[in-house]
């Protein structure tokens, strides 16, 4: 059973994701631009606890989506709940270290560059483990989201997660990668946790 002081926090942990996952996006796309590789000088440790934010948030609704959506009676839901939950800390520990590494006084082996790297190709672990949270989410609605909201669910989970594995197995091209991506990370997966957001204010 959730609390109503657990629905106020999966309401603004909501709230944090989409606003820190818009302005991560902002500045790779716009600011930064996407051809720029490894860590930015200049904006890296801005990043950094933008990437923290939206880490910290993504395990909040994590957590609170179990009580929220039973988990304790859907096996289902509780492993997706666990599994993700695990992943998404592995990615948190990436989102300050490679500025910690930049700023290091004597660093041997590794370089904030490499770092940065690794954290955006383990993003796509993130990715895929987070739409097979979403899924789950939306199979144990029970008219908690928006009917809208189980819509865009269903169509982020199951289409990121088909783009995902065509990368995976190296049959799909940059061309229709890249739009997908932020067709599914950009639009649709902010549009779902904003109805999570309704989910957890609504009681």
């Amino acid at each position: 059973m959730i609390t109503e002081k657990e629905r106020e926090l999966g309401t603004r942990f909501a709230y944090i994701n989409i606003v820190a996952t818009l302005i991560n996006f902002i500045f790779l796309a716009f600011v930064i631009g996407p051809d720029e590789i490894g860590y930015n000088e200049s904006f890296g440790s801005l990043l950094g606890l933008v990437g923290l934010a939206q880490g910290l948030s993504f395990l909040g609704l994590i957590r609170l989506s179990g009580k929220l959506f039973n988990a304790k009676d859907n096996p289902l839901l509780a492993g997706a709940v666990a599994v993700t939950y695990g992943v998404s800390i592995v990615g948190l520990m990436f989102s300050l270290t490679p500025t910690f590494i930049a700023n290091g006084f004597n660093v041997r082996g590794i370089s904030a560059d490499t770092v940065t790297d690794l954290s955006f190709y383990l993003n796509f672990t993130q990715f895929l483990f987070g739409a097979l949270w979403i899924a789950n989410v939306v199979r144990a609605d029970e008219g908690q989201l928006p009917s809208w909201g189980k819509t865009v669910g269903s169509i982020q989970a199951y289409g990121s997660a088909a783009v995902l594995f065509a990368f995976y197995f190296g049959v799909i091209g940059q061309p229709v990668f890249v739009p997908a991506l932020a067709l599914f990370g950009i639009v649709l997966y902010p549009a779902f946790i904003y109805g999570m957001s309704q989910a957890f204010s609504n009681n």
